[in-house]
């Protein structure tokens, strides 16, 4: 063993054997000091709930107050929006032929395959590699998701 080790160890059993003669002179047991002890080396390998993300747990950093404002053009066009998707689903059942209904299907199936194999996981995070012929064909899916550019949407994605 190093020196430097045996002086640590040494340090360590004498302040065990300190802990264990106060727990004596206390009255403790010597089963309540190990009910005390986190059962670790050094306290700082204790495991924090935050995995040792933050040094001091209890002051934690907040977010300073701000009102919220109203983008009222942006909820015009959400409500805008989910309203002609309720008056779709109702034209769906009601007056839209099987083929069209197939066709929006694969449409939604692709575009998704375009936003999630293409712009989210090749370009954005680069999860695995495609040949150009592959490479087209998503950039086409992705295309059709009228989720803008995947240049763009990989971009934002990463920041």
């Amino acid at each position: 063993m190093p020196p430097n080790a045996q002086a640590g160890a040494q340090s360590i059993s004498d302040s065990l054997i300190a802990a264990a003669s106060a727990a004596a002179d206390s009255g403790q047991s010597p089963t309540k000091l190990q009910e005390d002890s986190t059962g670790v080396l050094f306290e700082c390998d204790v495991e924090t709930t935050d995995g040792g993300l933050v040094k001091d747990i209890t002051v934690m950093k907040k977010a300073e107050k701000r009102r919220l404002k109203l983008v009222w053009r942006n909820i015009i066009a959400f409500g805008y929006l989910h309203l002609a998707a309720l008056y779709g689903a109702y034209l769906m059942v009601t007056s839209a032929k099987w083929q069209t209904v197939i066709t929006a299907y694969l449409l939604y199936v692709v575009s998704g395959l375009g936003i999630t194999a293409g712009a989210h996981r090749l370009w954005a995070h680069r999860s695995y590699k495609a040949k150009w012929p592959l490479r087209v064909i998503l950039i086409i899916f992705n295309t059709i998701a009228f989720q803008d550019a995947a240049y763009h949407w990989a971009r934002d994605h990463r920041v």
